[in-house]
């Protein structure tokens, strides 16, 4: 009588399957190997799952919660790895403008939001499209004030100046203060790393792209050719799309459909950046575009300190140089330049030509006639150079940097010795 139940147990185990009954399944547990069915999340989740086909309802006569003690462990097949959700975050910089909101209704009757990089000076002349950015959901950066490269990339100080300039008109417009930036033209070959640095010690995050549509490459850009270069770019887990709202890119909004329903074909969610977003940025070229100091420290506090007055979160002050003086040691005299004073570029140590040239007793003049600082000694003209610029500006010289080496041998002055590591920077020089 037993070994007909046992056989007729058998054989309901084999009738049955007993790996899928209706969106139950079987795994591994309870004491002594013994084997515990239990409920999934439904038949298509339990099938997708474990990769068999759910056994239909009217044919499961299996009670739920009952255990059968089985011969051999029956193993659930290894569940599918985690997806990753595609993300992909539109932006639009330059703006606003009367383009920006036909770009706002389009994103609105998709459903989607996106971020706007805009200019100060636009702001203000736009304010309520401004102001509707933010009241419908979307992300808003600062992207300087007036967008003019020589300017901002010449010198930190004018750079900050508009980003402190812009930070504000966002804010009495909008009421909202971001942290989020863009650099017109991108960062790469206009930041070096002291850019980098002093934006975030300012608790700035830089946002670069790595789909570029095209759409600015030269004027009048064609829908068509933006999509296609939007199509060719390659595809990542995490996209930032650059396309301009500004006037004159009225291309840019009628390709943006286009543009939203290829990301969607490829299983792409949308979202606003935000300060959560870890920041797609370029690397440092090794060239800039613009020949300029390195950020000093002053003009570094000067926007840590602004930061700090709206109660953003900042990299703490520095305690200890992050680079040691440069001293020239001549006989018994020194010539200390701090952080911020001097660089290596190039493998030439550049200082000051003014500085420079009064310590070894030369007589300093400016020459305004072609906007270059230029030093005098026993009566020879030593090193002109030009402003970043290149001209003179409201009638006053740039300041002018030069070769500590070559400058010295202009003046019958050769290095001894020197010693330039990151604790210790010194040289000595004939006296």
């Amino acid at each position: 009588m037993r070994r007909m139940l046992q056989a007729a147990i058998c054989a309901m185990v084999v009738w049955f399957g007993l790996f899928e009954f209706g969106g139950f399944a079987v795994y591994e547990g309870g004491a002594a190997g013994e084997q515990e069915i239990v409920q999934a999340s439904g038949a298509a989740a339990s099938a997708a799952y474990y990769e068999t086909k759910p056994v239909p309802a009217e044919q499961a006569s299996y009670e739920p919660g009952k255990r059968l003690k089985l011969d051999k462990p029956v193993k659930a097949a290894a569940a599918p790895p985690e997806t990753k959700q595609k993300l992909l975050y539109l932006t639009f910089d330059d703006g606003p403008s009367e383009n920006t909101e036909l770009v706002l209704n389009i994103l609105k009757q998709e459903g989607i939001l996106a971020t706007f990089f805009v200019l100060g000076e636009h702001v203000l002349k736009k304010p309520e499209i401004a102001k509707r950015i933010i009241a419908e959901g979307h992300s808003i950066g600062n992207h300087t004030f007036d967008h003019k490269y020589e300017i901002l990339y010449g010198s930190f100080a004018d750079f900050s100046a508009q980003v402190m300039k812009t930070d504000d008109a966002i804010f009495r417009t909008t009421g909202v203060r971001t942290t989020l930036f863009r650099a017109p033209g991108g960062t790469y070959s206009n930041f070096d790393q002291s850019y980098f640095d002093a934006m975030a010690a300012a608790g700035y995050q830089v946002f670069d792209w790595n789909v570029d549509s095209g759409d600015s490459k030269r004027k009048g850009v064609p829908a068509s050719e933006i999509l296609t270069t939007v199509k060719g770019s390659k595809l990542a887990d995490k996209l930032v799309v650059l396309l301009h709202d500004s006037a004159g890119h009225a291309e840019s909004v009628k390709v943006l459909p286009a543009v939203i329903k290829y990301y969607k074909s490829k299983g792409y969610a949308f979202a606003p950046i935000t300060d959560q977003v870890k920041p797609v940025q370029f690397k440092v070229a090794k060239k800039l575009k613009w020949s300029r100091a390195q950020v000093s420290r002053p003009e570094k506090l000067k926007l840590v300190q602004f930061s700090e007055k709206l109660g953003r979160s900042v990299q703490p002050a520095q305690t200890k140089k992050d680079m040691p003086d440069l001293i020239l040691h001549r006989g018994q005299e020194s010539l200390v330049f701090g952080e911020g004073e001097y660089e290596l570029s190039n493998g030439s140590i550049k200082v000051p030509l003014l500085k420079l040239t009064e310590w070894v007793e030369g007589k300093p003049e400016a020459d305004l006639n072609d906007g270059a600082s230029v030093a005098y000694a026993s009566g020879g003209r030593v090193l002109p150079r030009p402003s970043p610029a290149g001209k003179a500006t409201d009638g006053k010289a740039e300041p002018a940097v030069a070769p500590v080496r070559a400058t010295l041998q202009k003046f019958g002055i050769e290095i001894t010795s020197y010693v330039y590591n990151d604790k210790q920077r010194e040289i000595w020089v004939t006296g």
